[in-house]
């Protein structure tokens, strides 16, 4: 008689267990973020965090963190920027469901002038169950180039608050792996809130290169510096040149003015000149 009222309760908490796993969850009320206390509305605004070529991130978005303006609401949000040095980059986004709740990301990947080239919901994002190492978890793993999208921002849409995922209890997971009867468990469920706990790693594939922009040489002038005469040697060429002219000797007179011209001796032109015009 015991073993039948045994089986009876055990039976009739079966039955409940399934009725509390699929009967529908109301939406939990979470108060969205006034417009007032947003720090920007546009990309170019956000504080960004610089990256290293690799890097292994746990972080917390929480009342700490900025807040901004998307198109589908307010939003506490992180803002990445990629490492100039990187060129293909690897990179896995983890948000981790515990205490009943979860951070649901939205990702957005921008250019250099901060206009949005990618977006990925959360329903994109796969489902990690809890194992020995890691707690359950959303996770998505992606590429960017750092020259075509050097920007990233991580923040959840206003619309998808106090919404809730239910996954497969831990131990229901490795009695399916393992082909072992399920357990009596309660599968948990989290609600999506305003803040979480994430986690960021980051790996370079590939190194960025750049060209240096060189200014064009500058022409080198081999300037000869100049000749200082001295006052005897100019005297000497206008009375040699003067005294060619007044003879008669013209080709002499005008190899002298060529001599003259060489050394840089000023005036010695108007001296031939003038001689010419005397005889």
């Amino acid at each position: 008689m015991n073993n039948n009222k045994s089986i009876i309760a055990l039976v009739l908490g079966m039955a409940l267990t399934a009725c509390a796993s699929t009967s529908p969850v109301e939406k939990t009320t979470i108060q969205p973020i006034p417009y007032s206390e947003v720090c920007c509305t546009t990309y170019s605004e956000f504080p960004w965090i610089k990256l290293s070529t690799n890097e292994e991130l746990d972080f917390q978005i929480d009342e700490s963190s900025p807040i901004g303006h998307f198109s589908d609401g307010n939003s506490y949000f992180n803002a990445f920027k990629l490492s100039e040095r990187s060129g293909r980059v690897q990179i896995k986004l983890s948000s981790i469901m515990s205490n009943g709740s979860v951070f649901a990301p939205k990702l957005l990947t921008l250019d250099s002038n901060f206009n949005i080239v990618n977006q990925t919901s959360v329903e994109k994002f796969d489902v990690k169950t809890a194992d020995a190492f890691t707690r359950s978890q959303y996770q998505l793993n992606f590429l960017l180039d750092a020259k075509k999208t050097p920007y990233f921002i991580i923040y959840t849409p206003e619309s998808s608050l106090g919404n809730s995922i239910q996954i497969d209890h831990p131990a229901k997971v490795r009695a399916k792996e393992l082909g072992e009867a399920m357990p009596m468990v309660t599968d948990p469920r989290y609600v999506y809130d305003h803040f979480g706990k994430l986690e960021l790693e980051l790996k370079t594939l590939s190194l960025a290169s750049y060209k240096e922009q060189v200014s064009p040489k500058a022409e080198v002038v081999d300037k000869k510096p100049a000749i200082q005469v001295q006052p005897d040697t100019q005297s000497y060429y206008f009375t040699a040149i003067e005294t060619a002219v007044a003879s008669g000797d013209i080709p002499k007179a005008l190899s002298l003015l060529d001599e003259a011209k060489a050394l840089n001796i000023k005036g010695a032109q108007e001296v031939f000149v003038k001689a010419v015009n005397a005889k």
